[in-house]
């Protein structure tokens, strides 16, 4: 990855910025999308072309006759009272048609002009900070206590006479025995229902939707990323997967794959 330009705008890229933002807004594209390939044209960060758009916008106002289309002042990385209005009643509205919340965020997408990314992380600030508003998204899910090693990484005491899988080990807490991990397994193997809350619930569906249904080892795999990480952060990464450089690869590596496991089964 080759490194951005930093250190002080010459005239000639304030220029450049001033008159692509004029003519481009003037067509009614987003704001962000001009930043954006501006920041590749001059070779700056991202970040950093927007807050000096904001300077650029404080110093010369007189010379920035465009704005963001349907919208009467420039908005960069700030939401609007009016965005935020619409995206809680859009995902009230959905919730209450028992649609995903993922569909929500595809209609939002397209009215707000945002990243899905940033629509969901904005749904969770809004959801702590004004829960009121939301009236059909599930509970927050409570913190889980971290249990000591000692209590997790259990002793495994094999017998000469089980059957592989079904190996004992001692829990000194409770004073008896329980099965490995193995057969543990095996029985969620035989049990299907995986026991979730809500929001983990919503963020398998979305998931299941966006890229196929899950198996029950995959599930509890994303379980476990849930628990770990949390739901938010799980769903930004999972609604920005795209926006990652390294994503259409995985794909072509994917596909490649599939399609020599194909020729070897035929």
């Amino acid at each position: 990855m080759f490194d951005t330009k930093k250190g002080k705008y010459s005239e000639e890229e304030n220029e450049r910025i001033i008159t692509a933002l004029n003519e481009e807004l003037a067509k009614g594209r987003p704001e962000r999308e001009v930043i954006r390939e501006l920041a590749n044209e001059l070779n700056r960060g991202y970040a950093g072309i927007i807050a000096h758009v904001r300077k650029l916008r404080a110093e010369r106002p007189e010379r920035f006759t465009a704005v963001s289309a349907g919208n009467t002042k420039p908005r960069l990385n700030s939401w609007s009272e009016e965005e935020e209005e619409i995206l809680v009643q859009t995902v009230n509205q959905f919730a209450k048609e028992g649609k995903p919340i993922s569909a929500a965020i595809e209609a939002l997408k397209e009215k707000l002009s945002r990243t899905p990314g940033a629509i969901y992380q904005r749904i969770y600030t809004l959801r702590n900070k004004y829960p009121d508003k939301f009236t059909h998204l599930p509970k927050q899910r409570p913190r889980r206590r971290k249990q000591p090693s000692w209590a997790v990484q259990k002793p495994v005491i094999r017998k000469l006479d089980a059957p592989k899988g079904e190996e004992e080990r001692w829990n000194p807490a409770q004073g008896h025995k329980e099965v490995s991990a193995t057969a543990e397994a095996d029985l969620a193997e035989k049990s299907p229902e995986i026991e979730m809350n809500g929001e983990e619930a919503m963020l398998l569906k979305a998931f299941e939707e966006r890229y196929g249904r899950l198996n029950l080892q995959a599930k509890q795999q994303m379980l476990r990323l849930m628990r770990r990480y949390g739901c938010t952060r799980v769903s930004i990464a999972l609604f920005t997967l795209t926006e990652n450089k390294d994503f259409p690869m995985m794909v072509v590596d994917f596909l490649e794959k599939h399609l020599t496991d194909k020729d070897k089964r035929v």
